[in-house]
């Protein structure tokens, strides 16, 4: 289970413990795979959170290149590792789902969702990267590059346009859906029937045609929304456009570059200054007298009128 420790206010991120912490889980799944133990393994979420993406601080202090590479190699050897167990590997994606939350569960064999879920999204294009440990690589080859480009650039640059849960298992982001109330219970049971041999899940593939023509879609949308001037939808698009022949390791390949890349561009610590102002600032304002201080407010009195009474007022 993916738990920070926090209640679900404190959504669940990937930094460095995280993944340590995850490697840990995987070394002991491995033990137990091999020693006939187990036959499968289950990744999911705190109540209401499955993950939401990578903990951005970390991306803000790099300082140069060689620690951005470091960063993208890190993801890929981590999930990698799921992908290669030698028992199947089920995602049930129970809450939210953003980034590098929605890379976890592209690294199992399988995956599950809630009708609940409230949001699933890749918002890095949004923000001035790509989905870099697995996104580009693995979401064309599961639900084809078109409905990819609309997941990856369309939605991303559409304001971060989310995914409820019923859409992303429309697009077949997820193979089965269950409901709320009893999903986790709902897809240990699908999970067992999927060992067991009695369901069988197909893959689609798709042509070099499809792929060309969901990239120059996804062009087009790019230029429409930043005119050129923003990087990472461009590279995005490159890596989806070469996973019409490329491998997932090549893939992961061109992912780690890309980051690499990004993470040092003026356009990334725009888009993350510009975040933080308008999304965690705006929630929680620095030099804010901390919330347990707060008295109740019983009566407000405004002096003036119009324009004057506006401006005291606020």
């Amino acid at each position: 289970t993916l738990d920070n420790g926090f209640d679900h206010t404190k959504p669940t991120t990937f930094g460095p413990q995280s993944l340590a912490n995850l490697d840990l889980a995987i070394d002991q799944v491995e033990k137990e795979a091999a020693a006939g133990e187990i036959v499968g393994v289950g990744v999911t979420g705190k109540p209401f959170i499955f993950a939401v993406g990578a903990d951005l601080k970390g991306v803000e202090v790099v300082q140069n290149r060689e620690q951005a590479l470091a960063i993208a190699q890190a993801g890929h050897s981590t999930f990698k590792r799921l992908s290669a167990l030698p028992v199947p590997s089920f995602a049930f994606v129970n809450g939210a789902a953003m980034g590098v939350g929605v890379e976890v569960a592209l690294a199992g064999t399988y995956r599950t969702i809630s009708s609940g879920v409230p949001a699933l999204a890749f918002p890095e294009c949004f923000l001035g990267l790509v989905p870099g440990w697995g996104g580009c690589t693995l979401l064309p080859k599961l639900i084809g590059p078109d409905a990819a480009v609309t997941v990856i650039i369309e939605n991303a640059l559409s304001q971060n346009r989310m995914l409820k849960g019923p859409k992303a298992f429309g697009l077949g982001i997820a193979d089965v859906m269950f409901e709320p109330v009893d999903f986790l219970e709902q897809s240990i049971v699908w999970a067992e029937k999927v060992i067991a041999g009695e369901v069988s899940v197909e893959r689609k593939t798709y042509s070099a045609d499809d792929y060309a023509a969901a990239v120059a879609r996804g062009r087009q949308i790019a230029d429409s929304k930043g005119h050129g001037a923003a990087p990472a939808p461009y590279r995005a698009l490159d890596i989806i456009e070469k996973m019409a022949t490329a491998s997932n390791d090549e893939g992961f390949a061109l992912e780690d570059e890309a980051l690499a890349d990004l993470i040092m561009t003026d356009e990334l610590r725009a888009g993350l200054y510009a975040f933080n102002l308008n999304q965690r600032r705006a929630k929680k304002p620095v030099g804010a007298p901390d919330k347990s201080l707060a008295r109740p407010v019983t009566k407000v009195g405004v002096g003036g009128a119009g324009l004057m009474a506006s401006q005291f007022a606020v």
